[in-house]
């Protein structure tokens, strides 16, 4: 499949699979960003200041991540080992076989046949398709991905008319008829076939298991690959706040220790966010 069709597909498509377990992540660190962004991180600061000084200490900082790695550290000894993580994270994937099946078991037996399968992707792609064409194009992103694709669109374009063969340009003719209801239920055959595992035409809580287990296992290794900064097997509390604390520092500006409205760009500044 295309690049084109992927992105297109991609940004509409996003239904159902068991959603990726991961580490979390702590987002509006490295930088602050203007616009709905810059608004919603500025609203996490104005709740860092928990005593409400005008003031985001280190300690305050960090006291966000407090709960989730209270909540890996199952035994409460300072540390995350991976059967502690694993633990969590199997929670998780089971959580979300239960979604998974909740979603597509529409005669609610515990099972999802393929018909069920079949039936909630068209439902998915009718809504999705706002012009009632038959297929996901460009047309039916919402704006800001509209723009990115057709950006990307010109310079595929321009590209196309440098090449020898022309080659490109027929590809991208061809990206230009989207996404097919057809191509869809293509692929939906292919994915069912995947997920059921034992071949009885129906995808149930057993079936997914090996994929919740392969996402459990996923999320542990980039868990403690992002975390475990000696290769011990563990994450103590300092490794695990080592890149929260970089953000920090990443954030006040004038190095003075502290976080205040004079960090903030200009433009955040004077709206009460700090005072």
């Amino acid at each position: 499949m295309s690049k084109k069709v992927l992105l297109i597909a991609g940004a509409l498509l996003a239904v159902g699979s068991v959603a990726a377990i991961s580490a979390p992540h702590f987002r509006g660190g490295g930088h602050m960003r203007h616009g709905a962004q810059g608004s919603i991180f500025g609203e996490r600061l104005k709740d860092m200041d928990t005593n409400k000084d005008g003031v985001i200490t280190l300690d305050e900082f960090l006291a966000r991540r407090d709960p989730t790695f209270a909540r890996f550290d199952k035994n409460n000894d300072g540390v995350v080992d991976r059967d502690e993580f694993e633990a969590f994270a199997k929670e998780s994937a089971d959580y979300w076989v239960k979604r998974f099946i909740k979603r597509f078991d529409a005669d609610r037996d515990g099972r999802i046949s393929k018909e069920e399968f079949a039936k909630a992707r068209r439902e998915r792609f009718a809504m999705r398709d706002l012009d009632g064409d038959g297929r996901l194009g460009v047309d039916d992103l919402p704006p800001g991905p509209r723009e990115r694709v057709r950006r990307w669109r010109g310079d595929r374009d321009k590209d196309a008319q440098d090449s020898k063969d022309g080659k490109e340009a027929g590809k991208d003719a061809n990206e230009r008829e989207g996404f097919s209801l057809k191509r869809l239920l293509g692929r939906m055959d292919r994915q069912f076939d995947r997920l059921d595992k034992n071949g009885d035409g129906f995808i149930d809580a057993k079936d997914l298991e090996p994929l919740a287990a392969e996402r459990v296992a996923s999320a542990s290794k980039r868990f403690f690959r992002r975390f475990d900064a000696d290769n011990d097997g563990k994450v103590t509390k300092e490794e695990f706040n080592r890149f929260a604390k970089d953000r920090f520092a990443n954030l006040d500006v004038d190095g003075d220790g502290k976080i205040t409205d004079a960090d903030l760009p200009p433009m955040m500044r004077g709206r009460g966010l700090l005072k």
